[in-house]
């Protein structure tokens, strides 16, 4: 896909709107849902307890619902996080972020990190939700590790890599080099998605050169607006 960003609304169509704070109140998940309809992002990306709500005020705009699962840890048991993915789609969600367990495939248990994902993926697509893996390559120190986790990802049937959620220690901030990892080690109809301190048009700009298409951030309306995000959020 390519988006032309010199186009204020391609732009925005290629940014899922991030609040995924937990001091967020009712009012401001209202203002971030009422930002992603008057900017016309492509998905508002919220805490899954706001889900519900999230339905009902976009209810009738183009903006999707996305959410997370197993967010920002990666510790819940495949049991857990099925049961939850299960609540997550009760509640409305099209898609949903979450990060593969990086101490299985650090530890040698890669059968187990590719179970994990594909039984995951299988279930989501089973409801017709959209997944993206948020691979976390802050915990992984080689860029071998990183091909890996990519390819365990695609071979498993995501729709969407992502080389970091931005957050904590495996949450590290994008880079053309991650990206381009990303994106020699898949093939359509997986592409790849970024995050973590895309704040600027310019930032986004490079990324999606090296193959990304599509940007989870924090400071969604600065950067369609030709401004700079806050250097410290994701």
């Amino acid at each position: 896909m390519t988006v032309d960003l010199t186009d204020p609304k391609q732009v925005a169509q290629a940014i899922q709107y991030t609040n995924v704070n937990p001091d967020l109140t009712r009012a401001g998940v209202v203002r971030h849902l009422e930002t992603c309809v008057e900017y016309g992002f492509d998905a508002a990306m919220i805490a899954p307890y706001w889900v519900s709500l999230a339905k009902d005020v976009l209810a009738g705009t183009e903006v999707r619902v996305a959410s997370t699962l197993n967010f920002p840890m990666a510790n819940d048991t495949l049991s857990m996080r099925l049961a939850a993915l299960r609540a997550l789609v009760a509640e409305g969600v099209d898609e949903f972020d979450f990060p593969p367990h990086p101490g299985l495939l650090l530890g040698g248990d890669e059968e187990l990190y590719a179970r994990d994902v594909r039984e995951i993926v299988q279930v989501a697509h089973a409801e017709g939700v959209r997944v993206k893996a948020m691979l976390e390559f802050g915990f992984l120190e080689t860029d071998e590790l990183k091909v890996r986790a990519t390819r365990i990802a695609y071979e498993a049937g995501v729709d969407w890599v992502k080389q970091s959620s931005g957050w904590g220690k495996g949450g590290l901030a994008a880079t053309e080099h991650d990206v381009r990892l990303l994106a020699e080690n898949i093939e359509p109809p997986c592409r790849v998605k970024v995050s973590g301190k895309v704040n600027t048009l310019e930032k986004m700009a490079a990324l999606f050169a090296a193959g990304a298409e599509l940007v989870g951030t924090s400071s969604g309306p600065a950067i369609v607006d030709g401004l700079a995000g806050d250097p410290d959020a994701y």
